[in-house]
């Protein structure tokens, strides 16, 4: 069988780039093609060769200004010609879903997120100023009803999780096969010996990308109300509004300490989750790769009681959740944190559950049995 594959695009380093190149890896001769390509960001495992870029890589600095082109992505996918191929899988948090393929080709859609900034309001409100949001109105229920017309093109969806699952069905109509991401459990575990320097700091954790949906302002507040330490791991748009929070609220002496760590390490990344007192989760994750890594290291988690977390956290055992973004509701949940005995095992045993090897097993074998089905 011949297979392509297609991702959204490779523009940054994350989740969603990690697991493709998984992908990639289990079919090592299938062409990727992709919207635009940051060269710098193609994951290493990923020959350069086997990328097809669409007609947005030769705009001059389309990897800078890549959000001004949102217009642009729609026609970048439905250029691609499938016609040689049998198979052709999509990974996608946007727009590779939207694909043209002929009936003798099966397209395989893994979904990781629909569009938030199309199907979740809130997240769009925080994006856009209200200015921006009015003139940029009708561009936006342009695409809205261009992605569910789109959605309908894929013959197998699989979600991320069971949350993706009933968003897919609530927007696109859509049944879908749920397979679960992976986390490197080989690496994310628990330490032999800590690190005593972290381990003394007695800080919480969030590890996120700083935008203003994410709600990274809400654990600062709490972290400084009740003067606990707070380490932030991530960079992104909201960073200054952030730390401006910081600086504003946090009198000289204060004894918690609010640090904004920026990009780290794997290995500064494992030492955090490890020595950490637990993760802290603010918003509403689409699945939640971050809790798998920290449960992997044997710590616990706080988060919303909402989203993909809801699938990753057992109440009580490795982790706790708190039921609505306010100051007062996660002031009580840090609370409770205190009053319960975490233990390392039952936070690792849960992750173990997220596989690398799970993962490849069923999505190849879930491959598999839709080629032979179609």
């Amino acid at each position: 069988m011949k297979v392509a594959l297609v991702h959204d695009d490779f523009l940054q380093t994350g989740g969603a780039e990690s697991l493709f190149a998984t992908i990639a890896s289990l079919w090592p001769d299938a062409p990727v093609y992709t919207s635009l390509v940051d060269w710098n960001k193609l994951p290493a495992t990923i020959n350069r060769n086997r990328v097809r870029p669409s007609f947005m890589q030769k705009i001059p600095f389309a990897t800078k200004f890549y959000k001004l082109l949102l217009p642009l992505y729609p026609l970048a996918f439905e250029s691609f010609g499938f016609d040689d191929f049998d198979i052709v899988i999509s990974s996608t948090t946007r727009f590779a879903n939207s694909i043209i393929t002929k009936p003798k080709t099966t397209h395989i859609c893994y979904l990781n997120s629909l569009p938030r900034f199309l199907w979740n309001h809130q997240t769009q409100k925080d994006y856009l100023k209200s200015l921006v949001a009015i003139f940029t109105r009708p561009l936006f229920n342009w695409l809205k009803r261009w992605d569910k017309v789109a959605s309908s093109r894929v013959d197998h969806y699989i979600a991320n999780s069971q949350n993706i699952a009933l968003k897919l069905k609530k927007f696109y109509k859509r049944e879908s096969l749920v397979i679960y991401p992976f986390a490197n459990l080989k690496f994310f575990k628990p330490a032999k010996i800590h690190n005593w320097e972290l381990k003394s700091q007695n800080y919480f954790l969030i590890v996120s990308r700083l935008v203003k949906w994410k709600k990274i302002d809400l654990a600062i507040k709490v972290a400084l109300a009740l003067n606990i330490n707070l380490k932030i791991v991530g960079k992104g748009p909201d960073e200054v509004r952030l730390k401006k929070i910081v600086t504003s609220r946090q009198l000289p002496v204060a004894s918690c300490q609010i640090e904004f760590l920026g990009k780290v390490t794997k290995g500064q990344l494992r030492a955090l989750y490890r020595n950490c007192q637990a993760l802290i989760v603010t918003q509403e994750e689409d699945f939640g790769i971050a809790l798998v890594e920290v449960q992997a290291c044997g710590r616990p988690a706080i988060a919303y009681h909402h989203g993909g977390q809801r699938e990753i956290i057992k109440e009580g055992k490795t982790g706790l959740f708190f039921s609505s973004q306010t100051e007062e509701v996660l002031e009580d949940a840090i609370r409770a944190f205190f009053k319960v005995k975490w233990k390392i095992s039952a936070a690792r045993n849960s992750a173990l559950r997220f596989s690398r090897s799970a993962f490849v097993t069923r999505l190849t074998e879930s491959v598999k049995n839709y080629a032979q089905n179609s």
